[in-house]
């Protein structure tokens, strides 16, 4: 940790005080985390709608840090382009496939049969509904104001005041779940559900739960360790690091209860995993009377957890036969049409042309794997920019010196749901997607502040020569040839 001592009030002040668009930003994240907790419909129209109009406050956002900032941010604007790059080259890809729509109505007799007519697989397609712009913008959207979390903030104060709320917020999310499962509820709260079993709290879909806990109960432990590396923290039991870890327990318990087998056996093996750390961390660096309380403990719930991911990873699945017939079909619908794809939320308008006879009369919205549904919806042009996105910026990280725990420990949540995506759809749902981008961005801008001066973050290279036409007085660097008139 940076050492305070050598830092005089007045500039520690300056560092940790909120600046108007970090006030703006905290107040924004809070109320969206807000909405995507407690409105787990992964469709919902008031849900994406909101998104979209708290999205469109981005610009005004960046202008004030522009001009409130105290320091140099001659970065500002680069890094928002190249952050944002991805979601303005797919929401260029879904515009232009609103020119080629393959689905028509044909009618038969009375009866009105769909068709896909013949396209051009160089040209983007989007094989939707009027709906899907809401889903697509809505997305866009909240990636443009999260990824300021990579821009805005200019010390880990601001992160500090932050992940508190943020990760009470999700306990008390787990909280109302375990309270339903206790009351016997047949439907989750504020949202008609599925019809099926497999919800908790306010997700219809548990599988969406536990990638969402696995992300915000590695923020939990990972912020209980926090606390015992300040040089003024008192023994971990007078803390509020019993408290983040008890949260963090309880995210990962709920794994126990969620149906979904693999998102529960992942859940329960991240769970496992900071455990361990906590454990080691005691047993290494600690000189806390209670340590080896704390990493027995730790350990012990770490093996328990373990148990029972193994014990629902080899679970019967009686979904793994379905799940197989619709990853196949969405690998079809991307040989069908590999550079762009059908467009978003194509998959559920074109599956009946593509599903086997397991799937018809069946409603599926997801390929139950959110690798072959980017390709089958986005192409390999927009599955490569995904991809490459999240690759270049963790190859960033990784690249420089990587030694920053916090970040460390909030990425393993990050890479625990994107193993999850393999075989699952947590991206689906809005709230994993607002956490993963949250999580990853912060913990990205908490690694950058940790290794720069906060006036030097996001400053570029000073030019210590200006370039002659830029000087108001006369500059000569070369010979001059000096004639007689």
């Amino acid at each position: 940790m940076e050492d305070s001592a050598q830092i005089l009030p007045r500039d520690k002040l300056l560092r940790d005080n909120f600046t108007p668009a970090e006030s703006l930003l905290f107040s924004v994240i809070l109320i969206m985390a807000s909405m995507i907790s407690w409105i787990g419909d992964p469709r919902s129209f008031w849900l994406l709608g909101s998104l979209l109009i708290i999205g469109c406050l981005t610009p005004f956002l960046l202008k004030t840090h522009e001009h409130t900032h105290p320091f140099f941010v001659d970065l500002l604007w680069p890094k928002f382009w190249i952050c944002t790059a991805p979601a303005w080259t797919l929401l260029l890809q879904f515009l232009l496939g609103l020119f080629q729509n393959p689905l028509s109505i044909t009618s038969i007799g009375d009866l009105p049969m769909h068709t896909v007519a013949p396209i051009s697989l160089w040209r983007p397609t989007s094989a939707v509904n009027s709906s899907a712009w809401v889903t697509m913008f809505g997305f866009c959207a909240s990636y443009l104001m999260v990824a300021s979390l990579y821009i805005v903030p200019k010390s880990r104060a601001f992160f500090e005041r932050l992940f508190p709320w943020l990760c009470f917020g999700a306990v008390l999310v787990a909280i109302f779940g375990y309270i339903q499962k206790g009351l016997g509820l047949t439907s989750p709260l504020l949202t008609p559900g599925t019809g099926h079993l497999d919800f908790f709290a306010f997700f219809p879909y548990d599988g969406h739960w536990a990638a969402f806990a696995t992300l915000w109960c590695c923020t939990c432990i990972a912020l209980a360790l926090l606390s015992t590396r300040y040089d003024d923290s008192p023994d971990f039991i007078q803390s509020i690091g019993p408290w983040y870890l008890t949260g963090g327990a309880l995210l990962g318990a709920s794994g126990f209860l969620v149906h979904a087998q693999i998102p529960a056996a992942i859940l329960l093996f991240t769970l496992s995993i900071m455990l361990l750390i906590v454990a080691a961390n005691f047993l290494a660096n600690s000189k806390d009377v209670h340590r080896k309380s704390i990493a027995t403990c730790s350990g012990l719930i770490a093996s328990l957890s373990f148990a029972g991911g193994i014990y629902r990873m080899f679970q019967e699945n009686t979904f793994a036969s379905d799940a197989a017939a619709l990853r196949i079909a969405a690998f079809d619908m991307f040989k069908a049409n590999p550079i762009f794809g059908w467009g978003i939320d194509s998959y559920q308008n074109l599956l009946p042309f593509y599903a086997d006879d397991r799937l018809l009369g069946k409603h599926t919205e997801r390929a139950s794997s959110d690798l072959l549904q980017i390709l089958a919806e986005f192409g390999l042009f927009g599955g490569l920019i995904i991809v490459g996105f999240l690759f270049v910026f963790i190859y960033r990280y990784i690249r420089g010196p990587h030694n920053v725990h916090l970040t460390n420990h909030l990425l393993i949540g990050c890479g625990a749901v994107l193993l999850l995506s393999l075989c699952d759809s947590p991206f689906m749902s809005p709230a994993v997607f607002f956490s993963f981008c949250t999580i990853m961005f912060s913990a990205l801008r908490w690694a950058e502040i940790s290794r720069n001066k906060v006036d030097e973050v996001d400053a570029a290279r000073p030019q210590l020569v200006t370039h002659e036409s830029k000087r108001r007085l006369p500059f000569f660097n070369t010979h001059y040839q000096e004639e007689e008139k």
